[in-house]
């Protein structure tokens, strides 16, 4: 018999090289199998749903905040805030007094400061001065058309003149409009020393000026509205 038929067809009891010669006694095996159970599985990310009670405290949560805002923000007017009051204080249901200096000044920050300037002084060529303007201290409703509908072309304030054109401000309310002329007539800080103007003012020259769909020229409110008139 040829050796490589040995090889193929080995002799009873003896194994053959490429197999029973290198396979597994059981007690090794058993080892192995032992240390694959013990291997844990590899980590997989899982959709795991949030449990029932912490999706009911968010939602008692979100409900709370909702009707905190909306009994204590005021719509989020900052008009309304008021640092002193108590968070458990009845509303005063009866009319509220308003600061109209305060509010004016407020108003004029928000929205007449960067072109005529803290001190009312303006700026030269561009936009006209508040402090000492007969325009400011003259007819108060000329001045409240100006700010409900704006002003454009060239202006002659104080003997100087201006080109440009100012924003129309009537989304402004009529409280707000009273108060920041209030503000720039009288306040100390400009020198005016004009009367106060009040809502009914604004209210009326609201509804005189409701067709006036651009902005006006010094010879339309010289003829409406004249300084002195």
């Amino acid at each position: 018999m040829s050796d490589d038929i040995r090889k193929q067809y080995p002799p009873d009891g003896n194994p053959r090289e490429t197999f029973e010669g290198n396979r597994f006694e059981d007690a090794r095996m058993q080892r192995v199998h032992d240390q694959l159970m013990r291997e844990r599985p590899e980590p997989s990310e899982n959709f795991a749903p949030l449990p029932l009670a912490l999706t009911v405290l968010v939602m008692f949560l979100c409900v709370w905040a909702g009707l905190y805002l909306a009994k204590y923000t005021f719509e989020f007017d900052p008009f309304h805030y008021n640092e002193d009051r108590a968070a458990n204080a009845v509303a005063d249901e009866g009319p509220k007094e308003v600061d109209m200096m305060a509010l004016g000044k407020r108003t004029f920050s928000q929205n007449c400061v960067a072109c005529h300037q803290q001190d009312g002084q303006g700026q030269p060529g561009v936009y006209p001065p508040l402090a000492g303007s007969e325009w400011v201290q003259g007819n108060p409703k000329r001045l409240i058309a100006i700010v409900l509908h704006g002003l454009a072309g060239e202006v002659h304030v104080n003997g100087e003149t201006y080109n440009n054109a100012m924003t129309p401000f009537g989304r402004l309310r009529d409280q707000q409009i009273a108060a920041v002329l209030t503000y720039v007539r009288s306040t100390p800080d400009f020198g005016n020393e004009s009367d106060p103007v009040t809502e009914d003012m604004v209210a009326e020259v609201r509804d005189e000026t409701s067709d006036q769909s651009e902005q006006w020229s010094q010879d339309q409110l010289d003829e409406l509205y004249p300084i002195d008139g």
